[in-house]
């Protein structure tokens, strides 16, 4: 895999985890009460580190490198960049919405960011007529992408 100018891992906002914990804390405590504070404390500790590995393990990659675009294990090369701009919550939920075209690919983590990057994919082979991206940062998804770009004639769309 080759250096990453730009990556973000996708993680869901402060309340997914206080509720995590909230339910992690529920069920230690019921442990505890019926086993003995010794469980319920394993179970708690247990529970943290379970929960969070999984929040971990399951928030996508979001991100640029030298070989193109890569979300969520996926890879779209610069030279099938076709154009892309920055979009914002309401576009994004027009985007997904029921006339919407189901042949985007979309990586979406609203929690995590209300912005993204509609990215036109120019290749005939490829079943997405575009890339669909969250962003906590999608200004900076977009420099990033235009500066790593190897296709001068590929620019940004007009918003």
């Amino acid at each position: 895999m080759s250096a990453s100018p730009y990556r973000e891992r996708l993680l869901p906002g402060w309340w997914v985890w206080l509720v995590g914990l909230g339910l992690v804390t529920m069920v230690a405590v019921a442990y505890g009460a019926a086993l003995g504070a010794t469980v319920g404390w394993l179970v708690a500790l247990g529970g943290v580190v379970v929960g969070g590995a999984l929040i971990w393990s399951s928030a996508p990659v979001v991100g640029v490198t030298t070989e193109g675009v890569r979300a969520a294990g996926a890879l779209l090369p610069h030279e099938a960049v076709g154009g892309f701009r920055v979009v914002g919550p309401d576009e994004i939920a027009a985007l997904c919405g029921s006339h919407a075209d189901a042949r985007i690919f979309a990586v979406l983590r609203p929690s995590s960011a209300p912005g993204g990057l509609l990215i036109d994919v120019d290749d005939d082979d490829d079943p997405h007529p575009a890339w669909l991206l969250t962003s906590r940062h999608p200004e900076r998804l977009a420099a990033v992408l235009t500066a790593t770009m190897d296709h001068p004639d590929r620019t940004r769309l007009e918003e």
